[in-house]
């Protein structure tokens, strides 16, 4: 694991993010602008990858595909990176996040990290233990740099723990929302993280 190098891309742009009418969370694809967005970043990448990684969302694996085109011989895996779905995917079926912005907003008021609100939806305990996950099986690669495609939320909830992986949830929850309103990762934005003494450290760009 020392050797290893761990680059976290937030994907591009996706129909969403540029405040268009969206289905179901995993559906939502790149826009014009994100698929140039993927173009451009994996153009930019110096660091020949052992493995690609992608959520199961779409928006992911669009992001991934030109990074796959030029390093064919990294391996591919689907893992549970996914967008923080935390509204009931079936009620904001047909909506752009402005017409969804005063449940976000409801949602975010109460800063109940157990709060479920339906079906298809998740807890923000679950969003942690998800990240922890994650984390947990990045410490056990040793075999060269992996390069992961998530999301926003995700990256962020990944940031915290690998800062404080023993932080309290409500705590968590707090200062999770506080980092979205000021320092939101943006699209192809990247988390990376580097592993000494048995910790994972970040470097945040």
């Amino acid at each position: 694991m020392s050797s290893c190098r761990i680059d976290i891309y937030r994907h591009a742009e996706s129909a969403s993010n540029a405040g268009e009418k969206t289905a179901w969370p995993d559906t939502i694809p790149l826009t014009i602008h994100g698929r140039r967005q993927a173009e451009d970043l994996a153009r930019s990448i110096a660091v020949y990858p052992t493995r690609l990684v992608s959520s199961p969302f779409l928006r992911s694996s669009e992001t991934l595909m030109p990074i796959a085109r030029r390093f064919p011989d990294a391996g591919r895996e689907t893992w549970e990176v996914q967008e923080f779905t935390y509204l009931q995917p079936e009620a904001c079926v047909g909506t752009s996040w402005k017409e969804r912005k005063p449940r976000i907003d409801a949602y975010w008021r109460e800063l109940d990290p157990d709060f479920v609100d339906g079906p298809g939806a998740e807890s923000f305990r679950q969003l942690l233990k998800r990240a922890s996950d994650f984390l947990d099986r990045l410490t056990k690669l040793s075999d060269g740099p992996t390069l992961v495609v998530s999301h926003g939320q995700f990256i962020q909830a990944t940031l915290l723990l690998a800062e404080n992986a023993d932080i309290d949830a409500g705590v968590a929850m707090r200062l999770f929302i506080e980092r979205q309103h000021l320092s939101p990762f943006e699209n192809c934005e990247r988390l990376q993280l580097s592993f000494d003494a048995g910790r994972l450290s970040p470097a945040r760009g």
